[in-house]
């Protein structure tokens, strides 16, 4: 019973318990193309894939090197603003799992000058040390920066799409 509680209050720590929201109005799917240098668009693709991998390998140090000193992160629940506190709270969120696998599949990525945008559909298969799993579907609207050179994140806003939950034989 105690594993199964602190497995669904991971989930609502998460963010992954509430609702996924439809496309607002301001989400107009016509403008939702790739724009931009193949180059950049590129180089902000690996920098989500450079995000994905560290998540995979729990590598604290390389996730937050994705960031910018000033990101935003927001999983549902309000933003998490700078990079100190970015970093405190995945590794929070990151404590209870045992494997964390993220996948992303760009529906655009945009760029402009030294700006840009992107949304992603995430595949993620979390497994908690208790042995308990989960599988979501969320998606990411991104805004990216690049500074000398380098494409950083400035912000993520996570949203659900799907969850399904599967309890360990022995926490049933």
């Amino acid at each position: 019973m105690m594993k199964r509680m602190m497995f669904t209050w991971s989930l609502i720590f998460l963010g992954l318990a509430l609702p996924s929201f439809a496309l607002k109005a301001n989400d107009d799917v016509s403008v939702q193309q790739n724009s931009g240098a193949v180059a950049d668009r590129l180089a902000i693709r690996e920098l989500v894939e450079s995000y994905n991998a560290a998540v995979i390998e729990k590598d604290a140090v390389k996730w937050i090197a994705n960031w910018v000193e000033d990101g935003v992160w927001n999983l549902g629940g309000g933003n998490i603003e700078g990079k100190d506190r970015i970093l405190e709270s995945w590794l929070t969120i990151m404590a209870p799992y045992e494997h964390a696998s993220v996948f992303a599949q760009p529906i655009f990525i945009q760029v402009k000058e030294d700006d840009g945008t992107a949304h992603w559909h995430t595949n993620e298969r979390l497994k908690l040390y208790s042995g308990d799993e989960m599988l979501a579907v969320g998606r990411y609207k991104d805004r990216y920066v690049r500074i000398n050179g380098v494409w950083k994140i400035k912000q993520r806003d996570y949203s659900v799409v799907f969850t399904s939950t599967r309890a360990s034989e022995s926490s049933e």
